[in-house]
């Protein structure tokens, strides 16, 4: 996908988010921004003309540098012991200290984020981790199959893009059928890479979920900005926060030490479902069950907005619950509500 897909500028979707939602991309805006502020281009993200010029600002240092060594080497060799070693002559009519300042801001007016150029932008903020989104309609399953194509519920799946970046998260959005217009049957998927969105993925084989219906008609004018509102706590990485204060956690040691996977959103004839899928279930350990149940809350606060003692089927389809997939596949499956 071109980066520049996310011409329309963030600012006009995360005005209405909820604080820890808006703060989920904020966070991987801050550093990217930091950096370029100090005129130090973000490693990932650069597009090739501004990595050209970062490299070229090096070289063109290391050069000048040289050129400086080279000269008050030189001026040594001929007898000049009024300088100490090392020092520059003026001779060489070369400011070190200015030319080095000189590139180092040709580099940086080089670089042009999405809130200065829309069109044009050169730099990307990236996100903690590479999310994938997928797409299947198994609706149509019966004609494919028909012609022999697709005979599983896993080939039904599209991968759709990846992205790692804000940008790129954006044009995604911007680019795509929102939920209350997609058809019966069909699901959006946007999981960590490379997580796919099946049980059998081992990634996914010991995990659980916790999920929540709305009802179709009802919903239909909120479901648009529920299923953004998700997606932007899931690449934001403030699901899995200690509830309610919201304190990142340390970075992990590996996926392993990851909860989340993924978040989905199914619309069916008379519901939307959305999701938030995780590699362990609440059967393992005592902190296992804390974080699960802190993911929970997030997603009724923070992104729902709702009160974390408030009953919420009156409203919904269901109340806001965590199975296993284990106990999904009996027919009355321990279920934990929130």
């Amino acid at each position: 996908m071109d980066s520049a897909s996310a011409a329309t500028p963030a600012s006009n979707n995360t005005s209405q988010l909820p604080p820890n939602a808006a703060a989920a991309s904020k966070l991987a805006l801050d550093s990217a921004m930091a950096a370029v502020s100090n005129g130090a281009a973000p490693k990932a993200g650069l597009s090739g003309r501004s990595q050209q010029s970062a490299n070229g600002s090096a070289s063109a240092e290391n050069d000048t540098t040289a050129a400086a060594s080279t000269t008050s080497t030189g001026k040594s060799a001929a007898g000049d012991e009024s300088k100490e070693e090392g020092e520059l002559s003026n001779d060489s009519g070369v400011d070190v200290d200015d030319a080095v300042a000189k590139n180092r801001a040709a580099s940086a007016s080089d670089m042009r984020t999405v809130f200065e150029d829309p069109e044009n932008f050169n730099v990307k903020h990236p996100l903690a981790s590479r999310w994938t989104l997928w797409f299947d309609n198994p609706s149509q399953r019966g004609m494919a199959n028909m012609r022999g194509s697709k005979d599983s519920w896993g080939e039904d799946l599209n991968k759709v893009v990846d992205v790692d970046s804000v940008e790129e998260f954006w044009g995604l959005y911007h680019n795509i059928i929102p939920p209350s217009q997609l058809p019966a049957k069909a699901n959006y998927y946007l999981f960590k890479e490379p997580i796919k969105p099946m049980w059998e993925d081992p990634a996914n084989a010991k995990g659980g979920k916790w999920s929540v219906q709305f009802p179709r008609e009802k919903s239909k004018s909120q479901i648009d900005n529920i299923w953004l509102y998700t997606m932007l706590s899931a690449i934001g990485e403030t699901l899995d926060t200690p509830f309610p204060s919201g304190t990142p956690r340390a970075l992990a040691d590996g996926p392993e030490d990851e909860l989340i996977s993924g978040v989905l959103l199914a619309a069916r004839p008379n519901f939307y479902r959305v999701a938030i899928w995780t590699r362990r279930s609440d059967q393992e350990t005592e902190e296992i069950g804390r974080r699960l149940m802190d993911i929970g809350k997030n997603f009724k606060v923070n992104v729902l907005g709702l009160k974390l003692d408030e009953k919420v089927s009156s409203n919904y389809g269901t109340e806001i619950e965590f199975q296993s997939h284990t106990e999904s596949e009996k027919k009355r499956g321990k279920k934990t509500v929130i």
